[in-house]
């Protein structure tokens, strides 16, 4: 299995900081254990020599008492069938080699040593015997009376118990290293399906979001902490975009607020001028007017009373966009009154039919709003105006409703407005009448109206074909509806 490191990944530092450690410790472990385990094992082959020797030496010391030196042979053989044995040594009481089996023999003078080493019983040590490494086991041989009579020596090579050694320490290394190959690969694999995939989607999340892709957001899969990184992460984007989302609204907002401060500021100043030019132009048009009386009077002709009738009737159109344009610069506040519905509306229609145009009445139910009597007259005398030149052959229709504020309506039969138109409706001097018919401040004026009475005028298309204009206001908390139809 191919382990990619790369310095400083998360796969390396899991390997290098918590297995490396930790297979290190294991092989602290295994070392001490084989240690144990290899001075276990020797005694055990120690022990097998022992054990060798002493099985057979009830019948080499019954052979040693009647002197059969064939069954001493046949015993000291059959050692070699029993287990691994490198020589074989019979001695009498004085230290004379009876029988020997192996390659090399022991000295004379190691022959004596040992008988004296085994006054006190048997014994073992490694030694050498002419060059070669051996484990010896004395065992002394005593007749039936107690007394010593020989000395029997089996020995080992000392190599192989080594290689036995050897042989129990490679394998266990073996399998250790075997063992920590399979678990750095498990672990590997583990890492790369538990963390290493979970993480890279993570990041392959990220990516996407830092390429564009805003509303991407990332998968809660894998550990514990993985899932709550990616929730975490999500929340973030959501705060992020919730943030960018207000300083848009936040900026709009600031857009509307300084367009409205501008056209206040214009409206204003043009409202003063519009108050300078009235005023100015009111005294030369009366005069006009005046004088165009006093000749009526004189003249008797046709032709000259036509032509003075003329002139006073265009006086009167000039005092009437006179009268507008003062109407338009007066900046008096609203004086609010709670004010009858009903009332209101009566006031404002009954003057338009003494002008001598119809208006249909839909009534709505008993209701009342806080406002200037006068001038809400006024935006509504400019509205149903606007509707009769709009609909000559009429129907006009003025109505209103009450929910949770209160909606009057004037609806007309004439051709509606246009989108195009409605953008610019509201503003001075902007009029969708023939040359010379309208002054463009009606609707202007209506807008000023409502926005100092809180309210606000709206544009719908009417169930008549034509136009609808809806003034909204609040309704008159002090004095709520009755709900009562007039």
């Amino acid at each position: 299995m191919r382990l990619k490191l790369t310095p400083g990944s998360l796969r390396s530092v899991l390997l290098l900081q918590v297995a490396l450690p930790l297979l290190l410790m294991l092989a602290v472990i295994l070392a001490a254990t084989i240690s144990v385990v290899g001075h276990f094992a020797e005694e055990r082959l120690q022990r097998d020599l022992s054990l060798v020797a002493r099985a057979i030496r009830l019948p080499v010391t019954e052979a040693l008492q009647r002197d059969d030196v064939e069954q001493l042979q046949n015993s000291l053989a059959s050692i070699f069938d029993i287990t691994e044995v490198y020589g074989a040594y019979l001695f009498d009481a004085d230290g004379q080699r009876l029988i020997s089996f192996g390659a090399v023999r022991p000295t004379q003078s190691q022959a004596d040593e040992a008988l004296k080493m085994t006054v006190d019983g048997e014994y073992a040590q490694y030694e050498s015997i002419r060059g070669r490494d051996v484990y010896s086991f004395f065992l002394p041989l005593f007749d039936h009376l107690g007394q010593p009579s020989g000395l029997l020596q089996v020995t080992r090579l000392r190599r192989d118990i080594e290689a036995e050694l050897k042989q129990l320490k490679y394998r266990s290394w073996g399998g250790f290293a075997l063992a920590s190959l399979l678990i750095l690969g498990a672990l590997s694999l583990t890492h790369q399906r538990a963390i290493g995939q979970p993480l890279q989607r993570l990041l392959d999340s990220i990516r996407k979001v830092e390429s564009g892709e805003r509303d991407h957001r990332a998968t809660a899969e894998g550990p514990r902490e993985v899932m709550r990184l990616a929730s975490e992460l999500n929340q973030m984007l959501d705060a992020i975009q919730q943030a960018e989302y207000r300083a848009r609204e936040q900026q709009k907002e600031q857009e509307r607020l300084s367009g409205q401060l501008r056209e206040a500021e214009t409206l204003a100043a043009l409202g003063q001028l519009s108050a300078g030019v009235a005023h100015e132009l009111g005294a030369p048009l009366s005069v006009v007017d005046g004088r165009a009386r006093r000749l009526l009077r004189r003249h008797t002709q046709a032709q000259d009373i036509s032509e003075l009738e003329d002139i006073r009737h265009q006086a009167q159109r000039m005092t009437a966009i006179v009268e507008q344009l003062l109407s338009y610069g007066r900046s008096v506040r609203a004086q609010p009154h709670s004010l009858d519905v009903a009332a209101l509306v009566a006031r404002a229609r009954k003057q338009l039919q003494d002008e001598g145009l119809q208006i249909q009445l839909a009534a709505g139910p008993e209701c009342r709003i806080r406002g200037d009597a006068l001038m809400l007259e006024q935006a509504l005398i400019n509205l149903m105006r606007n509707a009769c030149q709009a609909c000559p052959e009429g129907p006009v229709i003025l109505g209103w409703q009450c929910d949770e504020g209160v909606v009057l309506s004037v609806d007309d039969a004439g051709t509606g407005v246009s989108p195009e138109q409605m953008e610019h409706l509201f503003r001075p001097f902007y009029t969708t009448k023939a040359p010379g018919d309208g002054s463009g401040l009606g609707l202007a004026i209506v807008k000023r109206i409502m926005r100092e009475h809180q309210g606000r005028v709206d544009i719908q298309k009417s169930d008549l074909g034509g136009a609808r204009f809806e003034l909204h206001f609040p309704a008159d908390e002090a004095h709520p509806s009755t709900g009562a139809t007039l």
